[in-house]
């Protein structure tokens, strides 16, 4: 039987608004139940070359702050070598003057509506392995409005005012691969069984 994929979910905030003492907990319950060993902590030194070496994905939920340059080569060298990394929601808006980091998601939060609109995500591509046992799914969340940087597959998209918006998207980077949703803003949110099965997924 093979070992049980190894997750580091990282989170902490600078903000208020993304509370990793309730998330946290509600990540690592549905991970384990999903067969992953995980790992939550809101250390940025387990960014480090030698700290970040047993993760297999890292999954980031954080707002604001920045790394230390040895942070930043350990979480960005390791994804070049192949780890995966799964940045949720306000992990486009965090980390901000780190180089490279916001180029490797794809995108940074601009703003969001001072409401939260009732969205219903679309599936771009439901044949993709992120997707795998999702359908068009209505959800309650706050719509990250991005700037977004280079080639990406979406995902999932939504209309929110005329336009449509990319909501979560893939692409490769270096021998590694990035998922980016701007899902997962709160509690409510994140016990969503799409966005569960999607964390799951990706």
């Amino acid at each position: 039987m093979a070992d049980p994929i190894k997750v580091l979910v990282m989170g902490g905030h600078t903000e208020k608004f993304h509370e990793f003492h309730i998330m946290g907990p509600l990540y690592e319950r549905f991970l384990k139940a999903a067969g992953f060993d995980v790992k939550i902590t809101e250390d940025r030194d387990d960014f480090t070359p030698e700290r970040i070496k047993p993760w297999q994905v890292i999954v980031d939920y954080t707002t604001g702050e920045d790394l230390t340059p040895e942070q930043a080569k350990g979480l960005l060298g390791g994804i070049v070598g192949g780890k995966g990394f799964v940045g949720v929601h306000s992990a486009a808006d965090s980390f901000k003057n780190t180089p490279g980091y916001l180029n490797m998601i794809g995108g940074k939060f601009l703003t969001h509506p001072n409401y939260w609109p009732k969205l219903i995500i679309h599936l771009k591509n439901r044949w993709h392995p992120v997707c795998e046992g999702l359908d068009d799914f209505p959800i309650e969340e706050e719509l990250y409005l991005m700037e977004t940087y280079g080639h990406f597959e979406v995902l999932m998209s939504t209309w929110f005012k005329g336009f449509e918006r990319p909501i979560t998207w893939v692409k490769p980077y270096g021998h590694g691969r990035v998922v980016y949703t701007a899902l997962g803003h709160g509690q409510p949110q994140t016990e969503h069984p799409s966005f569960q099965r999607l964390i799951v997924n990706a």
